[in-house]
């Protein structure tokens, strides 16, 4: 029996020394996959900052070509080369810019000559209008002409009013001030 007594203690043992082999590698596992998230934070809050250097330096970027646009001066510090890539590029966004600018204006001013055209029409219904309550003793001469005047006033001033109302829409004036330059041209 001291042999089966012998196997009992190697095999108990070897149980124990798999037990703790077995606890080791599972609490090394946990301190890595611990260590594991804690590096993937540090990695992506490096990125992070990575990306707020990035901003940065298109920001400093920026402000730097935005001066040499200005001023005509630069500074050295290697970045001619860059500067000439630039450049035309520069160049032909403005040229764009103002092109866009060029389209927008002839397409506010042909729908400009649309509404004013709408007036002009409506003024015209009123004067036929007003010109039958003549002729039908409904209205004095006095008052006809009275109507008809601000009726044409309004005409006249319309891309004034115009210009106010785009004014406005562009929050370069307040709705009082609006009114109140439109009541003076109507």
């Amino acid at each position: 029996m001291s042999f089966l007594n012998k196997m009992k203690a190697q095999v108990t043992n070897l149980g124990d020394g798999v037990s703790s082999t077995t606890s080791k590698l599972a609490g090394n596992v946990l301190t890595s996959s611990k260590e594991n998230s804690k590096l993937v934070a540090i990695k992506g809050e490096i990125a992070s900052i990575d990306g707020d250097l990035e901003f940065a330096y298109k920001a400093i970027g920026k402000k730097y070509i935005e001066h040499v646009a200005k001023t005509g001066h630069s500074f050295e510090f290697g970045v001619q080369d860059t500067l000439i890539q630039i450049a035309p590029k520069l160049d032909k966004k403005a040229q764009l810019e103002n092109e866009a600018i060029e389209i927008e204006k002839a397409l506010k001013d042909q729908l400009l000559m649309q509404e004013k055209a709408a007036f002009q029409s409506e003024f015209d219904e009123e004067q036929a209008k007003l010109d039958k309550a003549l002729k039908m003793d409904v209205i004095s001469k006095a008052e006809h002409t009275e109507k008809l005047l601000k009726a044409k006033k309004r005409v006249d001033n319309f891309i004034d009013i115009r210009k106010i109302e785009k004014q406005y829409e562009m929050d370069l004036i307040s709705k009082d001030e609006k009114e109140e330059r439109i009541a003076l041209l109507s």
